[in-house]
């Protein structure tokens, strides 16, 4: 079959990026043709992508970039629309060469031009490569520019995939955007969420737009690359290559992998570090990841390793990048005289704890999680679903996260395997700094997870449980 692929961003920054990416290699493997419409300036990265082509003049001239030999059976071509220097997002975030802004802060005319050039450009696409059906990622805006590019090209059907950050941040907050999903919505042949809180939260954002979907609407988790993400023998290795500064002695290494946002909730792990020293004085953190957060939790680390939490809570209350929810409590408690003498002793040793990597490649991040003992996603923000989790325990760590949205699936897995009601407790409504402190520590207590065979033991869960093979046969039901 012919398939093509919409999703309008990079490859490697975001879940739905990998989720496109991994969506597109899948169906290579299994011998289909993918045309994959987006802004990847890094195509070098990703061997199964065979050609990449530049539109030109008013995007109806394929200008060819890159060719090499097919690494599976199928093929992929990656076409780049020219969108000029303006790219619209979902959230604040450097994206090079662009001059980037979230639609919701865009005005008319960024609009209106991104969707000329983007409908030019599919309608191009379409006509050179004819697809059997096409993937279009979000609510907003890439359906309705396929929609568009479609007229008139009867029998070709398009799935829409629902990631969850274009409903969250920008959907619910511009009223421009409902007519635009409305309209792109209606028209699908098919709808796909990650998750069945993903799927909940869709139907009810369209039931109050009058849109009727839930016939329509279907569930088609992501899936992990069980032959990247794997146990390794010796997480000594795997360490170093990450950082010389990360110590591979210490006895537990949690990693946490994603955009730096407040939405991710890391600002929690850190108030909660000292709690976990206290007990394991022997653990280490690694954030891997960039974003606008990151220099506000450096602030963090320094004002609670010099021993001041009056200044952390300062801290807390000033800085956008560290704010909190009310369901998830303070970020940093209230401790009493001996409790707060016990957390500052503990947050002195964080400057020498938390390591900042930066961005890795999946292919950096994989070694680094099968040396991991423990992934974190504490975030306090509704997620489409955890798959750092899966990545994480195809590797064999185990996956720490709160309880709520998408990030449900894969600790109700976890704690169904394991017959762990641990791994279902930092739900909404519990003091989220001591709660994941304490999460932490029990999980490591309890579980030998530097032990081969309890690794290995993961690893099976996510191949039953989780596959990309399984997603993309999903994609092909649908548009049959």
């Amino acid at each position: 079959m012919h398939i093509a692929i919409v999703h309008g961003y990079f490859l490697g920054d975001s879940g739905s990026a990998i989720y496109t990416r991994e969506l597109a290699h899948e169906f290579t493997r299994q011998g289909h043709e993918v045309t994959l419409v987006c802004q990847e300036q890094h195509s070098e990265a990703y061997q199964f992508i065979d050609h990449v082509y530049d539109l030109k003049g008013g995007n109806r001239e394929p200008e060819a970039v890159i060719e090499r030999s097919r690494l599976h059976e199928g093929s992929c071509r990656l076409v780049r629309p020219d969108i000029g220097r303006r790219l619209l997002t979902y959230v604040a975030g450097p994206f090079p060469p662009f001059e980037a802004r979230p639609i919701q802060d865009a005005p008319d005319d960024w609009i209106e031009t991104y969707i000329a050039a983007n409908i030019e450009a599919m309608t191009a696409a379409f006509d050179l490569w004819p697809p059997d059906f096409v993937v279009a990622n979000h609510a907003v805006l890439q359906p309705f520019l396929v929609q568009k590019a479609l007229d008139g090209k009867a029998g070709i059907p398009y799935v829409v995939t629902i990631h969850g950050s274009e409903l969250n941040f920008t959907v619910k907050h511009d009223p421009r955007m409902v007519p635009y999903m409305v309209e792109a919505l209606g028209g699908a042949g098919a709808i796909a969420t990650l998750s069945e809180s993903s799927r909940d939260e869709l139907l009810e954002l369209a039931g109050r737009c009058g849109l009727e979907i839930e016939d329509r609407t279907t569930i088609l988790p992501p899936g992990v690359d069980t032959r990247l993400f794997t146990t390794a023998d010796d997480r000594d290795d795997a360490l170093g290559t990450v950082s010389p500064a990360i110590d591979p002695l210490l006895d537990d290494v949690a990693v946490f992998a994603g955009r730096l946002l407040w939405t991710k909730g890391l600002q929690h792990v850190i108030a909660a570090l000292p709690l976990i020293l206290g007990k394991r004085s022997r653990f280490q953190l690694i954030v891997v990841g960039e974003g606008p957060m990151r220099a506000a939790l450096e602030k963090l680390v320094m004002a609670l390793g010099s021993g001041d939490i009056v200044k952390a809570r300062e801290l807390a209350a000033s800085e956008p990048e560290l704010r909190t929810v009310p369901e998830f409590g303070p970020l940093i408690p209230e401790f009493s005289e001996s409790d707060e003498l016990s957390y500052i002793e503990g947050a002195r040793e964080l400057g020498r704890r938390i390591h900042f990597t930066g961005h890795l490649s999946h292919e950096q991040l994989a070694p680094l999680f099968a040396a991991a003992d423990i992934s974190l996603a504490p975030s306090i923000f509704p997620e489409a679903f955890g798959l750092v989790s899966i990545e994480a325990l195809a590797a064999g760590a185990l996956p720490v996260a709160t309880y709520q949205s998408g990030l449900r699936t894969p600790l109700d897995v976890v704690a169904g395997e394991f017959s762990e009601p641990v791994f279902r407790e930092l739900a909404p409504g519990v003091e989220l700094t001591r709660a994941l402190a304490a999460s932490v520590i029990s999980i490591l207590e309890n579980n030998p997870t530097r032990e081969m065979g309890f690794r290995e033991k993961l690893h099976s869960i996510a191949e039953r449980n989780f596959s990309w093979a399984t997603v993309a046969r999903g994609y092909i039901e649908l548009c049959r």
